[in-house]
């Protein structure tokens, strides 16, 4: 609709051009303005200039240094809320992002989804009228729940307690890293940095220099000294999700770091004393890794001297209208619920938790065509998208030839067939990527320690290019 009122402009600035051609075609089809730049000095003058809403700047740029860049916007315009992108997790001179009071960070390949919730959160924050937050509410959780109201006040219990690690688990989708965050917020650290990094998205091959830094020369490639993660976060908070995707190598680092208070670079032999609490989270069961020993016992048991659970959605239902209404706020102040859309959503099981149901809301509110939202129109978010015909047909067909020519007999007919078809989806995508393990498990949506062990069943070795460094 020509007339139709747009929700905000947004800047993209960033060097690779299908980054800002990503970013323009998704936020543009959701009624959002999209300012592309592609050089840091352009991008500063067009901020200045044009005042966006918000802005996503890449952290190495052709022309400038973004981080510069950032420094600049913030003197004209301190409030902003920018998003650094950065490739892996890592924060190159993270110390002074965090000085500009980002908004956030996301890391490179862009989920827009997530890119999405930021923007709806930053636009929320700038625009709604001050108000007095629930007592959770400042840091994103919600809940009136007997259940979530135990949960806010062992949070609060835990983050008085200053220097003692905490193990957050929970399903995926239940707020493990909002748990840490509110940690954070209610605890003497609240104005130091919170660092968070996912510990599965880093390659085996860097998540040691990223966490602890390296000096120069300590291996190729490394052309100048670097501060690690555990550095950026002195007098703050680190926040390792998935904390089991750790390699047991790195395990062990991390628990003399944890014993020690102390970082040492690789290729440095002086140990440098850093101020941190360790929050950590994962959605495995730690206790079944160690036992397999794919995680160490003694990590456990130093991470989880305050164990803090996430509870799934259903159990506290009756949360599930109060979250309903926070996060159509988010969207749409002026948009409500119908009675019987409340009833729709209290009777779902939510298998996606507090994630599944935000990411319903947020659809209801894009679909709606009125000021009330329905039972109808929320019945419809909630239905899984259905593939096209077409191809998901031929996919059919194929697979019934394969199944037609297995052997029936020997009692193992599932798990060859399985294993089978896992092996040639293995080595597809590992020859479709030049043999480059990073980009193949993002292609398999598999986390990297999972690739290597289903490369070691089907007895596949890397190849020479299996290392090839990803550019930022």
């Amino acid at each position: 609709m020509a007339n139709a009122k747009r929700k905000g402009t947004l800047q993209i600035i960033d060097d690779e051009a299908s980054i800002c051609f990503a970013f323009r075609r998704y936020f543009e089809k959701r009624g959002y303005d999209v300012l592309t730049s592609s050089r840091g000095a352009e991008g500063l003058q067009q901020c200045l200039s044009q005042k966006p809403d918000m802005v996503f700047l890449d952290v190495r740029l052709g022309d400038a240094d973004g981080l510069d860049i950032l420094a600049q916007i913030r003197q004209e315009r301190p409030q902003l809320p920018v998003v650094v992108m950065t490739a892996y997790g890592t924060l190159e001179t993270v110390n002074r992002a965090m000085a500009s009071q980002v908004f956030d960070y996301v890391t490179k390949p862009v989920d827009m989804t997530q890119a999405e919730q930021l923007v709806l959160q930053a636009l929320a924050s700038t625009s709604a009228a001050p108000t007095t937050p629930a007592p959770a509410a400042a840091e994103g959780f919600v809940g009136e729940s007997a259940v979530m109201q135990e949960l806010f006040k062992q949070l609060l219990r835990v983050a008085a307690m200053d220097d003692v690690p905490v193990l957050i688990t929970g399903a995926t989708g239940t707020g493990k890293e909002l748990a840490a965050r509110m940690i954070h917020a209610r605890s003497r650290r609240r104005h130091g940095p919170f660092v968070g990094v996912n510990c599965g998205a880093l390659p085996d091959n860097l998540v040691e220099s990223e966490l602890f830094g390296h000096c120069r020369g300590a291996f190729t490639g490394a052309g100048e000294d670097k501060p690690g993660l555990c550095e950026a976060a002195d007098g703050g908070v680190l926040f390792l999700d998935e904390v089991g995707e750790l390699p047991l190598p790195t395990q062990v680092k991390l628990l003399r770091f944890l014993d020690q208070h102390q970082v040492e670079r690789i290729g440095s032999v002086k140990p440098q004393p850093v101020d941190v609490r360790v929050l950590a989270a994962t959605n495995r069961d730690l206790e079944v890794a160690v036992r397999q020993g794919s995680f160490r016992a003694d990590l456990y048991y130093r991470l989880a001297v305050l164990p803090i659970r996430t509870p799934l959605l259903r159990e506290h239902p009756e949360d599930v209208p109060v979250l309903a209404r926070y996060f159509l706020a988010q969207v749409n102040s002026e948009l409500s619920l119908a009675a019987d859309a409340c009833e729709a959503l209290a009777g779902r099981d939510w298998p996606g938790n507090v994630r599944e149901l935000r990411n319903v809301i947020w659809q209801a509110a894009a679909r709606g065509g009125g000021p009330v939202i329905t039972k109808a129109c929320l019945e419809q978010c909630m239905q899984p998208q259905v593939p096209e015909a077409t191809p998901t047909d031929q996919r059919r067909w194929h697979l019934e030839q394969y199944v037609d020519a297995l052997s029936w007999t020997g009692g193992s007919c599932l798990r060859d067939a399985l294993s089978e078809l896992q092996n040639l989806i293995v080595a597809r995508a590992l020859r479709e990527c030049q043999g480059n393990q990073t980009r193949a498990a993002a292609r398999l949506g598999v986390h990297r320690n999972a690739l290597h062990r289903m490369m070691e069943e089907a007895g596949l070795k890397p190849s020479s290019n299996t290392e090839t460094k990803d550019d930022d």
